[in-house]
């Protein structure tokens, strides 16, 4: 398990502030957050190549914040790669083994071997890697990283640069990987869809700071402010007052949509909220139902309005409403499939629904 405990980094004029993380041994932990934000400084940090200010680094119980590269238990693998072009495939694999003070080197040569039929290069190893496709050198870099017998594997976003066909083949390898040989990474990302595919705990940093971390479901559902929100691209976020604490749930009137807005208890988390609070919550816009007149309708949080404009794009749709007498739209996504059960066009009326199962409140 790596711990880190307020960790503070300042690299020229950028801080990044008290960060603090569990990484789990045997999972994956993913870093997201906008270009900038400090991920990768972190991640460096971590291995040892930019000096922590502030906090501890702590792996299987000992402090390493004050050990030098080598000896940290690291493998890594940058988001240039680092594959040396003069070399070839093999030289690059077991460039590690070779040079680093590293035990039981005849295992790990046979490990190199095993890795390199699994990941489709065996036939490779004799080839310069200046002739390698991209697909392929990314396979060289995971290979000789994970070779080296490390249990921990730090990625910074090694996929970035490959169409999303390459991407996804390999994130189920990198899965299939880590299952296989019980190895723990902390892989840092920009990509949403990569994030929650890969991951089993997520962090967001935004800024140098940390805005939240936990099991990937519950950061991905339950967003806890505004500015995460916004990364992940919600744009049903709307202002509200509390009008009502009923059993289970609140009521709270929201001028922006004309109308009273019923909230799970369960879904207000980290914070007490009270009659005549000011609050903001959002919907995922995957979570709102346009209602079909020949289906029993929903009860709660129902809107009238109008379709205004409709976007295809491929298996699913964007639907924008308007809901009666306001100016705002709300976001809906739809699949194709369901949007041609309901034929709608612009201008048509409409209900929708927002899942309150599926609304949460922001810090």
């Amino acid at each position: 398990m790596v711990e880190l405990r307020d960790i503070t980094v300042q690299n020229r004029g950028f801080t990044l502030n008290k960060i603090s993380i569990d990484i789990k041994t045997g999972n994956c932990h993913c870093l997201i957050g906008p270009t900038g934000c400090g991920k990768t400084t972190l991640l460096e940090a971590i291995l040892g190549l930019r000096k922590v200010k502030s906090g501890s680094i702590m792996v299987d119980g000992k402090d390493i914040t004050a050990l030098p590269i080598h000896k940290r238990g690291f493998s890594y693998v940058p988001q240039d790669l680092a594959i040396f072009p003069h070399l070839t495939v093999y030289e690059n694999i077991v460039y590690g083994i070779k040079y680093g003070n590293l035990e039981n080197k005849d295992e790990l040569y046979k490990l190199a071997m095993e890795l390199s039929e699994s990941l489709g290069i065996s036939n490779l190893l004799n080839r310069k890697a200046a002739n390698l496709s991209g697909g392929e050198r990314q396979r060289v870099a995971l290979v000789r990283a994970i070779s080296t017998g490390n249990k921990y594997l730090l990625l910074d976003e090694p996929l970035s640069s490959l169409h999303e066909g390459l991407k996804r083949e390999l994130w189920f390898l990198l899965k299939e990987l880590q299952k296989k040989y019980n190895f723990t990474v902390l892989m840092v990302s920009h990509d949403i869809e990569e994030a929650t595919f890969m991951a089993n705990h997520i962090s967001v940093i935004i800024a140098g700071k940390l805005m939240q971390t936990g099991v990937k479901d519950e950061v991905y559902q339950y967003p806890a402010n505004r500015e995460v929100a916004e990364f992940f691209g919600i744009k049903n976020i709307f202002d509200a007052q509390v009008i009502g604490i009923y059993d289970g749930y609140y009521k709270a009137y929201c001028d922006m949509l004309g109308t009273e807005i019923a909230i799970p208890v369960g879904n207000v988390k980290g914070y007490e909220i009270e009659k005549g609070k000011n609050i903001s919550f959002a919907i995922r816009s995957e979570n709102i139902i346009i209602q079909r007149p020949d289906l029993p309708m929903k009860k709660d949080n129902i809107l009238k309005g109008v379709i205004k404009t409709i976007y295809n794009s491929g298996p699913t749709s964007i639907v924008l409403f308007k809901p009666e007498g306001k100016e705002l739209v709300v976001e809906i996504t739809m699949p194709e499939f369901a949007m041609a059960k309901l034929s709608l066009k612009p201008n048509d009326e409409a209900s929708i629904a927002l899942r309150m199962e599926r609304i949460f409140v922001l810090d």
